[in-house]
């Protein structure tokens, strides 16, 4: 047994699909897309999907919001571009299902991502958050970090993480 079903089984809780509320944050990357792919086959039918994506400040360099430039921060005018940009790109993802899921979209702010997404779970009381990683190492998790990591760290959230080798069915 892991450590993380002798915590569940401990405190009574059972953490087993199919879910009725699931958390997919997303970066909207091919990964994150698989985790939204995964989320949904693990969605209890009249379940609810919550597709989530974290806004950082442009300060930050989020390459899904054009190319950074230093000192340049957007107008409220392309802020808002920006966010639709972001929403109809989650809406596109939503996969089309027989089953009876529901689908809400999240369009967040937040410095700190991971923090941003426990909360958002806490929020939204979520049974479990499906992630995407890249299974960065080395250098590049050094340079690039994991939210991954950090979301996984975070007590009393119980998460799953779909990597990007997933085998395909």
């Amino acid at each position: 047994m892991s450590e993380a079903q002798s915590a569940d089984a401990a405190s009574g809780a059972t953490l087993a699909p199919p879910f009725g509320s699931i958390l997919c944050p997303t970066d909207l990357s091919e990964t994150g897309n698989l985790a939204i792919a995964v989320a949904y086959q693990l969605a209890a039918d009249g379940g609810r999907v919550h597709l989530l994506h974290v806004c950082e400040p442009p300060y930050l360099g989020n390459p899904l919001y054009g190319p950074f430039v230093q000192g340049y921060a957007p107008t409220p005018e392309e802020t808002v571009q920006g966010e639709e940009r972001v929403l109809r790109k989650l809406h596109q993802v939503e996969p089309e299902l027989e089953r009876d899921v529901h689908t809400e979209f999240h369009l967040v702010h937040g410095v700190n991502v991971a923090a941003t997404i426990e909360a958002e779970a806490q929020r939204l009381k979520s049974d479990v958050v499906v992630l995407g990683t890249h299974g960065r190492t080395g250098l590049g998790r050094i340079l690039m970090g994991s939210v991954a990591t950090d979301v996984v760290k975070k007590k009393g959230l119980p998460v799953i993480l779909v990597h990007q080798d997933l085998p395909a069915e």
